[in-house]
């Protein structure tokens, strides 16, 4: 998720603005893809696409930002689904990646049962960058999520009443619950009993502000005291209380998973179970930090 400390420079207001910018130039997504019921295990399949091939946080919300606005304005054919998905991710890599890093047509294609022929991908490719004018690049939930974190750990954080020992160790272990729920916040959610609404709920909110959730949710996971400084909420521009809805949201859809462990790291000395953090909505837990 680390680009390094680049950001971290006097310009990094102006990279924020930026970025907020081009939050508000996302193109408007409407939900009337006649596939929208796929849209769940499209995402699923992409997030697995990306893992196997290590490709990025990133890339991976990227690629579903390209899915989701291709789909909701074509009517695609069922068998043409893994290829429309599969193209978005090889775009998405080619914005995101280094490189050497980008996946090649047969590595994908074989995600497909190699089904389809390279000159399809080749079409489908140029037709989807028609349709977004050539202009793929944008700022996601992830961008904002990997800025943030970039100051989520501070100074005067505290862990059960002490110092932090080991800063180092505490940011490894909020990545790593802050990525957990960045995958939550792409992921289908119909199987949820306690929510009603179509899977793609997060696409209500800006980007900016679910990733924020997500962060703000992962510190109260590894119980990183204060759960939100005025530090993060200066850098966000968002205040808690404003966040509660979706860390609620959040939480929710993480222990319907039943996951035993998000925040642990290996011997970090900074383990923690998200499970702990038990049933009742944010709302009632924001009275605690």
């Amino acid at each position: 998720m680390a680009r390094g400390s680049t950001w971290m420079t006097d310009y990094a207001e102006d990279v924020l603005a930026w970025m907020h910018t081009k939050e508000l130039q996302h193109m408007a997504y409407n939900g009337n893809s006649p596939q929208l019921a796929m849209r769940g295990a499209l995402v699923e399949f992409l997030r697995i696409v990306s893992e196997r091939l290590k490709l990025s946080v990133a890339t991976t919300h990227l690629s579903v930002y390209l899915l989701d606005r291709f789909m909701d304005a074509h009517h695609i054919s069922d068998n043409q689904l893994r290829l429309t998905a599969l193209t978005a991710i090889l775009l998405a890599a080619k914005f995101e990646e280094k490189d050497m890093n980008v996946p090649r047509i047969p590595e994908l294609n074989a995600f497909a049962n190699s089904r389809y022929s390279i000159a399809i991908f080749n079409s489908m490719e140029a037709f989807m960058l028609t349709f977004f004018n050539w202009s793929i690049g944008t700022v996601t939930v992830a961008h904002f999520a990997e800025f943030y974190l970039m100051r989520g750990v501070t100074a005067g954080d505290t862990m059960e009443g002490a110092s932090l020992a080991e800063p180092a160790l505490a940011r490894q272990s909020l990545w790593k619950a802050t990525a957990h729920f960045l995958d939550i916040s792409l992921q289908v959610h119909q199987q949820s009993c306690f929510f009603m609404e179509h899977d793609q709920v997060f696409l209500q909110w800006r980007c900016s502000q679910v990733a924020a959730a997500c962060v703000a949710c992962g510190r109260l996971c590894c119980h990183l005291l204060p759960t939100w400084p005025v530090s993060l909420q200066a850098t966000t521009g968002y205040h808690l209380q404003s966040l509660s809805q979706l860390m609620d949201l959040l939480f929710r859809l993480y222990e319907s998973e039943d996951k035993a462990s998000v925040c642990s790291t290996p011997d970090s000395g900074y383990g923690s179970r998200c499970s702990s953090v038990q049933g009742s909505p944010v709302s009632h837990r924001l009275g605690e930090v």
